[in-house]
């Protein structure tokens, strides 16, 4: 058995790993984009919100002034919490990010250094076949 042939297993290990990581990094970029919208639609139902309450004149009661304000504590702190989310998944989309180019990288040294030894066994034999034709020739000539 060649030695490439026993790399084989090697090889189709390490492109799994590269494939599980990419589709992993496909993942958490997803799931970044949802939370980036979310906050996206968090900042704009709040923008609304507000603009909706200077449209409505003014006159308002001083429990329905404290409500407002207590809706718009909630709101931020919910915008301030979805931030972080938005930012853990940042994190976590630059750690996949990372690793698949590890696991990239990987699998491309292991598949330049088996077409290495590929050529290194062509070479060898080709070296064997000629020197068997070349001792069947001058066996021949004798």
């Amino acid at each position: 058995m060649t030695r490439t042939r026993r790399l084989q297993p090697v090889v189709e290990h390490t492109d799994q790993q590269e494939k599980r990581a990419l589709q992993e990094l496909a993942q958490s970029q997803a799931m970044y984009e949802i939370e980036q919208q979310r906050l996206q639609q968090l900042r704009d139902y709040k923008r609304e919100y507000l603009e909706r309450g200077e449209t409505d004149g003014g006159t308002c009661s001083p429990i329905q002034l404290q409500e407002f304000n207590r809706f718009l504590q909630q709101l931020d702190t919910t915008i301030e919490r979805q931030r972080e989310i938005v930012e853990l998944r940042q994190r976590e989309l630059e750690q996949k990010r990372l690793s698949w180019r590890d696991r990239r990288i990987d699998a491309r040294v292991l598949h330049k250094a088996v077409e290495r030894i590929r050529r290194q066994e062509l070479r060898e034999q080709d070296r064997s076949e000629q020197k068997t034709m070349d001792e069947f020739a001058l066996r021949r000539g004798r």
